[in-house]
């Protein structure tokens, strides 16, 4: 996961470590939901992970997919395995009758902007994702 934190330029927000990821997946709350690809020939070495979780949309009435990360090695990309995680996951989303799948790209990842339309996804240039954090957090929780 740190590549992947690297990778976006976030690595001064980065906290999971393999404790806190077994509470989120395997805790008596699972907070998302964590599928990893391996090789046929070798099931200990994982060369792709996609983290997932519902999320709601008020306006449809239904719970959604929501795509957080995924993640190939360097080494397995261009080998379809992207467009298999999406159509995994967009089958997964119409199995369990959600209403919709999305994620968000950054803006300066023309690659993934440009792959994600090739399959059928639309980036959403009116919306903007809104963030608080941290002391943000605290402090806002706090406000009486």
């Amino acid at each position: 996961m740190r590549e992947m934190a690297e990778f976006e330029r976030l690595t001064g927000i980065f906290k999971a470590t393999g404790d806190s990821l077994r509470a989120s997946f395997f805790g008596p709350t699972p907070a998302a939901h964590c599928l990893v690809i391996v090789p046929e020939d070798d099931d200990r070495t994982p060369i792709a992970y996609i983290m997932w979780f519902h999320n709601y949309s008020s306006f449809l009435d239904k719970r959604g997919l929501y795509l957080e990360d995924v993640y190939i090695s360097p080494a397995h990309r261009g080998r379809g395995l992207g467009g298999w995680v999406l159509r995994h996951l967009a089958r997964l989303a119409v199995d369990l009758d959600c209403g919709r799948f999305e994620w968000v790209v950054l803006d300066w990842n023309r690659n993934a902007i440009e792959f994600y339309e090739h399959h059928g996804a639309e980036v959403l240039h009116d919306w903007r994702v809104v963030r608080v954090t941290g002391d943000a957090l605290r402090r806002l929780a706090q406000t009486p």
